[in-house]
């Protein structure tokens, strides 16, 4: 079987915010795209397989910044289910140990037909809302950066406020002073991977900021200062909008009704947050706490975040571009992801209808017609019915 494809006549949303290109080709060769161009004008290979994507949107496969999966059987599954859905590559920012594990064996091939998996590992306070590695004062902190960077964390995840979870917190709980979080930073960055930071409210936010953190996640309750703060350093801003959106709202009430009340409190406030975010310029990725509740399907979390985002003021395209282009570049994987330009890996999707006028098409599991990963077809809409079948037996997978 040829190792070199030509995607024709598609209509071409490459991820850089360009505006689509009409009858594309697309020619992919192994592992990366190998040129791109127009239809009538680029040569494609003889040796090719050709796909006829007339009618057709061809888009980079979706980027989910902010999910928690981990190695065990259930990841495996949340995985494959994900690159049914067109979402590429997840990054886990609670992968931990046994994600990072799991990341190894799909890029090595062992595990095959899920998505990539760029893990995380935690390092947090004690009694601080996430938990893995818990270190507290600056020394500390950092011996536990090192342990995890040497584990293979790919990036580092830690808290400055509470959340919504759980019983005993409040957004507004402190978690990491200032001083730990610096030390966090520092750390890290001394070994060149990037922070993500949970956080909500002030003075965790003023503390990302100052600190120099690459991400903030979150900010339900966040404000001007802080999204100033964040377009004035160049932070990336990863909203979760879906998790404060009624849906989830109405959903996690029934099971967690302590965390009503905060999540409406946030609810405006987090979406005038993010329109400010938009007007001056923040970077803004896509992420949603993925994959969510059993209320949730596997896959659809992280699409309803795209109809957040434009409810917000952001246009479809802007909003592909911020689950696509910044969600690679927040994670330093640009050279290799987020867009579909020549020497980029052959991640792609094959949509039925334009996401430019509709972005809600790219929720309905019917609308993906093929996901393309380092540059071998791993769904169709059929293989993705079949797949979800198996998750229709196991709801709680």
């Amino acid at each position: 079987m040829t190792e070199t494809k030509a995607i024709l006549h598609a209509t071409l949303i490459d991820g850089t915010g360009a505006p689509p290109s009409a009858d594309s080709a697309v020619v992919v060769r192994g592992q990366r795209v190998e040129a791109v161009g127009h239809a009538d004008e680029l040569a494609i290979p003889p040796d090719a397989e050709v796909v006829d994507a007339a009618g057709t949107w061809l888009m980079p496969g979706i980027i989910e910044a902010h999910a928690h999966v981990g190695g065990d059987g259930k990841a495996q599954q949340v995985l494959r289910l994900s690159l049914q859905r067109g979402i590429t590559t997840v990054c886990s920012v609670s992968a931990n140990t046994s994600g990072i594990e799991l990341s190894r064996a799909i890029e090595a091939g062992w595990v095959r037909g899920c998505a990539r998996l760029i893990p995380a590992c935690v390092v947090s306070c004690t009694h601080g809302h996430v938990r893995f590695r818990t270190a507290d004062g600056p020394w500390e902190v950092r011996k536990a950066v090192r342990e995890t960077v040497s584990a293979g964390a790919r990036f580092i995840k830690t808290a400055a406020s509470g959340g919504f979870w759980a019983e005993n917190e409040t957004c507004a709980a402190r978690n990491y002073t200032y001083e730990e979080l610096e030390a966090l930073v520092d750390e890290a960055h001394a070994w060149d991977i990037p922070v993500a930071v949970h956080c909500h409210t002030q003075p965790g936010l003023d503390y990302c900021i100052r600190a120099g953190a690459d991400q903030i996640h979150h900010g339900a309750f966040i404000d001007e200062v802080a999204v100033r703060g964040m377009a004035e350093k160049g932070i990336f801003f990863i909203p979760t909008l879906a998790v404060t959106c009624q849906r989830n709202i109405d959903a996690s009430g029934a099971e967690r009704p302590w965390m009503v009340r905060e999540m409406q409190d946030s609810q405006l406030v987090h979406r005038e947050g993010v329109r400010l975010a938009r007007e001056l310029g923040v970077k803004v990725g896509v992420g949603t706490d993925y994959p969510g509740g059993h209320w949730w399907q596997i896959g659809e979390r992280t699409m309803v975040e795209l109809q957040e985002l434009v409810a917000c003021g952001y246009t479809p395209m802007e909003a592909l571009v911020a689950a696509t282009r910044t969600n690679a570049a927040a994670f330093r994987l640009l050279d290799d992801l987020g867009t579909l330009e020549p020497g980029k890996r052959a991640d792609l999707v094959l949509v039925s209808g334009n996401p430019l006028d509709d972005i809600s098409l790219l929720a309905r599991p019917e609308n993906i017609l093929l996901v393309m990963k380092d540059g071998v077809v791993e769904a169709t809409e059929e293989t993705y019915k079949r797949h979800y079948r198996v998750k229709e037996a196991q709801p709680d997978a």
